[in-house]
C-alpha cells in the first residue's frame, strides 16, 4: 500500500487523534479499576480504623476510636491539589452543620510540618490535622482527595475519591443524618 504524500499529514494527524483517545480512555478505565479496588481492599480489611496518627501542630496522637458516638471522616489531602481544598471548604460546612456528630481527621499527604502549619493558619477548618503520608502510601490509596467515612461505631461507611462537586457532601449529609 502506497499514501500519496499529499495526504500523509492528514493520515499523520488521524492516527494521533486514535492514538490520544485510546490512551485517554485507557488512562482513566485504569483510574476507575484502582479505585474500585483499593474500595473493596478497604472495605475487607479495615485495619486504618486502628492506626495510631500523629498530629501536626502538636506532640499529640489520635486514633478513630477517639471519637466514639461520632461520625468520623478521615480525609487524605495536598496543598498543592485544588481539588482539596475545594473539597476541605465543603467538608467545613458539613463539620458546622452537624459539630456535635462529626469529627475530621485531615492526613496530609507529601507536605513538610511547616507547609502543613501555614496550610492550617491560611484556612482555619475546624478538624484534626495530622500526618499522613505513611498511610497514604501503605494503604496504596489511589488519589486525593480521598475520604473514608466511619461510622459511630467505628466502622468503615463510606469513601468517597476525589472532588466532583458538593453533590458528594450532600450523600455524606445523609449518612449523617440517617445514622444519628
Amino acid at each position: 500500500m502506497k499514501l500519496d504524500p499529499k495526504y500523509f499529514n492528514t493520515f499523520l494527524a488521524i492516527c494521533f487523534v486514535i492514538a490520544a483517545g485510546l490512551i485517554v480512555f485507557f488512562t482513566l478505565s485504569n483510574r476507575s479499576s484502582e479505585h474500585k479496588a483499593f474500595q473493596e481492599r478497604m472495605f475487607e480489611q479495615d485495619s486504618l480504623r486502628i492506626v495510631t496518627w500523629n498530629k501536626v501542630q502538636t506532640d499529640d496522637s489520635l486514633r478513630i476510636s477517639d471519637f466514639k458516638g461520632k461520625f468520623v471522616v478521615v480525609d487524605f489531602w495536598g496543598n498543592w491539589s485544588k481539588a482539596s481544598l475545594r473539597s476541605h471548604r465543603q467538608l467545613a460546612k458539613v463539620k458546622q452543620q452537624y459539630s456535635d456528630s462529626i469529627a475530621v481527621i485531615a492526613a496530609a499527604v507529601g507536605l513538610q510540618k511547616d507547609e502543613a502549619i501555614n496550610y492550617i493558619q491560611e484556612n482555619q477548618f475546624p478538624f484534626n490535622f495530622v500526618a499522613g503520608s505513611k498511610q497514604f502510601s501503605e494503604f496504596q490509596i489511589p488519589g486525593l482527595p480521598a475520604q473514608l467515612v466511619y461510622n459511630p461505631k467505628g466502622q468503615l461507611e463510606s469513601i468517597f475519591m476525589g472532588y466532583s462537586d458538593k453533590g458528594q457532601y450532600d450523600s455524606l449529609k445523609t449518612i449523617i443524618s440517617d445514622g444519628r
